[in-house]
């Protein structure tokens, strides 16, 4: 593929140009091809020269007295703009000053070629200065531009005659390199002659452009001349007149200022101090192919890498360190290993830099005077150790070198030896934060047994007496499963895992919550069944050991009893007395857990003494919802047993039905008692049993009957259906009735028999006191009796006859109450 051609621009005063038809400044003449917006947007800016003003002062003639203005920056399209713009006295009419500007159009594939060369910009001497309107407006196109080799040998002299020391050199290298990345601008103004002072500057250019790495160059923007300080885009570096620098030409407060020619450095963030590059700089200044070898170094290990990275002046400061490890100054790595470390390990980290073997072999370099040194000198400092890992684990899937195991190994030994306890514990830290790299290097240990008390099992022994969480145990075991599953069968592994486990197990308020996440954890991990099954079987024991039965909700014993199903009977023989009594507990509870159909008492209870029967009621009492529900009636009934009564009541029946009333309403207690009246437990035969019959008796009576007084539940006790409890009822409602009421149940013939006497007695004195037949008078008429007042009529209803319809009635209930009940004496009409 042939390479593109240069372009070039003429730029002056003259009868017509390319873009005007009367006489001014204008583009005169172009290559063909060269853009006309680019030339207006582009070049047009920098077509401009302002002579000395002491020279036109005096009306200077002699042209060669003028500085040359030369020009180079990169445009915003890519291009590399070369020019240069001298004074060129009058123009075409004798009249007029004026001056003439010739530019160079570098293609941006072309770049390089001059970048990497400096010679070729500030060699440059193929511009001309006038041109023939003769000659048409067409510039040919050029495909190689001459140039100069540079002839300066020592620059170091060289500076000293224009008055630049090291320091200053070091100031100005720095202030130009920020200037990329800062948009700060440099100013700066030589002593001398204004002609000379311009040839030194495009010179001092020169030297400077050398030690610029070649990516700032592709950015970097520069003027030899300028009658003042002006803010140029493109330009980061301008040299001006001498006593133009000055407030208010320009210049800014962020601005370098390097006023040579009156000593003045202005404006410069420099710390005294070293400084890498610009040191190396200085060394090699009279070594220009030392200063090449470097940036290409840098460009190669760069490759890749972000603008904003590539321009910034700590990039080569770091890299510098590491170019001139690899070229053999030791002592660099010597007088701060850990930094060069950590400069490797930043640029073997990023992964946009798309070109990493150089810097891996600088790794192998760095690594070889690491591993000398320790053979000499005493343990690396822990910061090294923290470097060198990042830069050996920083490359994603990079195979682990079994030569760092080993350098690991032997510090880590050397440190047990000499008993720098603080130095292993940091280093095993860092190590930790790379499991491959610290499974590879515990299974090295693990592989030879003079080092596994030293370098694992003190280690372990020290993690686990950090720990105090079961979960922080857990996450450990599992980190030595995934890293080195060889541990798991190391028997200090397994004996100090499982010590510690039970240690901050028996720490746990809720166990059974703790005993099953541990049971969780290890069934979700395959690979260590073998030794999870006697971690998990001692952890069983401690929970049966420790478990508290008072605390557990319902649905605990079943959990319990899942955790414990699959165990072999070797595990229930390795029980304690205690712990095998609290599982047959816990196996007893579970059968009522989620059970609707309750066993008996007698048989629920029958393997037990009255002991532990009290201990069983008491877990039942404390599990009882409270208020209680209707389903848990058969619960109540467990809870009130009495084991081994000697011929007396079965259950405590006061206290069972004091224990309904006190958990719930009456409503709850009369539901108790319907559903107590249809359980043969409570009943002997058909009647209801005596001591049970005692405690209903005693519940009804209570507040002298108010249950039977009130209209309402007086009828709702009285529907209850079975005949005993309904005698029960009247029995008790007689003894709470009135004494008038309680007279005529008890002397109901005599109070009849009362009552036909008092009849006949009323009855007798009736027709006594009849009144008899009246008089007539003399002459038969019947004389005039006085006519007695109107009497108000009332019925009169015998007291005979309200004992004769009590007794009916009384008849009536008896024989209703006294029907047949069920088969079993309990059942309901």
């Amino acid at each position: 593929m042939s390479r593109q051609p240069i372009l070039q621009q003429y730029y002056t005063r003259g009868r017509q140009g390319i873009f005007r038809s009367n006489e001014g400044y204008d583009t005169i003449a172009k290559s063909t091809a060269l853009d006309n917006a680019f030339i207006k947007k582009t070049l047009h800016p920098f077509c401009a020269y302002d002579a000395p003003r002491a020279l036109q002062e005096r009306g200077e003639s002699d042209l060669t007295l003028y500085p040359e203005a030369l020009v180079s920056f990169r445009a915003e399209s890519g291009e590399l703009v070369i020019g240069r713009s001298v004074f060129v006295g009058a123009d075409f009419t004798g009249q007029r000053n004026t001056f003439f500007s010739h530019n160079y159009v570098i293609p941006a594939d072309r770049r390089d070629e001059f970048i990497k060369e400096p010679a070729r910009l500030f060699g440059l001497r193929a511009f001309v200065q006038e041109h023939e309107h003769s000659t048409g407006k067409e510039l040919p196109v050029i495909s190689e531009l001459p140039f100069q080799a540079e002839t300066t040998r020592d620059r170091k002299q060289w500076l000293s005659r224009i008055g630049i020391d090291e320091r200053i050199f070091k100031q100005l290298l720095y202030a130009v390199m920020t200037s990329l990345s800062t948009k700060r601008k440099v100013y700066i103004s030589l002593d001398g002659e204004i002609g000379a002072a311009a040839a030194d500057a495009r010179q001092l250019l020169g030297i400077f452009y050398s030690c610029l790495p070649y990516e700032m160059r592709r950015h970097f923007g520069f003027l030899t001349y300028s009658h003042e300080p002006q803010s140029k885009k493109h330009i980061h570096v301008m040299f001006v007149e001498k006593g133009s620098i000055r407030a208010g030409t320009g210049i800014t407060e962020k601005d370098y200022i390097f006023d040579l020619a009156q000593q003045r450095i202005l404006q410069l963030d420099w710390q005294e101090g070293a400084h890498a590059y610009l040191d190396f700089a200085w060394e090699h200044l009279d070594e220009p192919r030392v200063l090449a070898d470097f940036h290409t170094f840098c460009e190669e290990v760069l490759e890749g890498a972000d603008t904003s990275f590539l321009l910034r002046l700590a990039t080569y400061y770091e890299l510098c360190a590491l170019y001139e490890v690899e070229k053999g100054r030791l002592e660099r790595y010597e007088q701060n290993p850990a930094g060069v470390w950590q400069v490797l390990q930043q640029y073997l980290g990023q992964p946009a830099l798309e070109n990493r073997a150089r810097l891996g072999e600088l790794r192998e370099v760095l690594f070889r005077l690491e591993n000398a040194a320790r053979k000499d000198q005493g343990l690396p400092a822990t910061e090294t150790i923290r470097q060198m890992l990042k830069a050996f684990c920083t490359i994603p899937n990079e195979r682990i070198s079994a030569e760092l195991v080993t350098y690991l190994m032997n510090v880590l030994l050397k440190g047990k030896a000499t008993r720098q306890n603080a130095f292993v514990a940091k280093v095993y830290q860092e190590l930790s934060g790379y499991p491959e790299l610290f499974g590879f290097l515990m299974r090295s240990v693990l592989g030879y047994k003079q080092v596994v008390k030293p370098l694992f099992e003190d280690y372990l022994k020290e993690r686990l007496a950090s720990f105090s969480t079961l979960a922080q145990v857990l996450q450990e075991i599992n980190l030595w499963a995934q890293v080195a599953p060889l541990a798991l069968r190391n028997p200090f592994f397994m004996t100090a895992t499982r010590e510690k486990v039970l240690e901050l197990f028996a720490r746990e308020s809720e166990k059974l919550q703790a005993a099953l996440a541990i049971h969780d954890y290890f069934e979700r991990q395959d690979a260590m069944s073998g030794y999870a099954d006697e971690l998990l079987d001692e952890l069983d024991k401690a929970l049966l050991k420790q478990l508290l039965l008072g605390e557990l909700a319902w649905g605990d014993f079943g959990k319990i009893i899942t955790l414990l199903e699959e165990k072999p009977q070797t595990f229930i023989g390795e029980l304690d007395l205690e712990s095998r009594q609290k599982l047959a507990h816990i196996q007893h509870m579970a059968s009522l857990a989620g059970n609707r159909d309750i066993p008996a008492p007698e048989d629920f209870f029958r393997q037990w003494d009255e002991r532990e029967i009290a201990v069983l009621q008491q877990l039942i009492v404390h599990l009882l919802e409270r208020p209680i529900k209707q389903d848990s009636f058969p619960l109540v009934a467990l809870v009130f047993y009495q084991a081994d009564s000697h011929g007396q009541d079965a259950f405590a029946f006061a206290d069972m039905l004091r224990f309904v009333g006190e958990n719930g309403e009456e409503e709850l207690l009369y539901s108790f008692v319907q559903w107590s009246m249809t359980q043969r437990m409570f009943f002997t035969g058909k009647y209801i049993s005596p001591g049970y019959r005692h405690a209903l008796k005693g519940l009804l009576l209570e507040n002298k009957g108010r249950r039977l007084r009130d209209k309402e539940w007086k009828k709702r006790w009285q529907t209850v259906r079975h005949a005993d409890f309904r005698k029960l009822v009247e029995e008790v409602r007689r003894e709470t009735s009135s004494p008038f009421m309680k007279l005529f149940q008890r002397k109901s013939t005599a109070l009849l028999s009362v009552a036909i006497v008092i009849a006949a007695g009323a009855a007798s004195g009736f027709f006594l006191w009849m009144p008899a037949a009246p008089e007539t008078q003399g002459d038969g008429e019947v004389a005039k009796q006085p006519r007695p007042e109107p009497v108000q009529q009332v019925e009169f209803v015998p007291a005979f006859k309200l004992m004769l319809e009590w007794q009916q009635n009384q008849s009536e209930t008896t024989a209703s109450d006294e029907k047949p009940a069920g088969e079993d004496g309990a059942a309901a009409e």
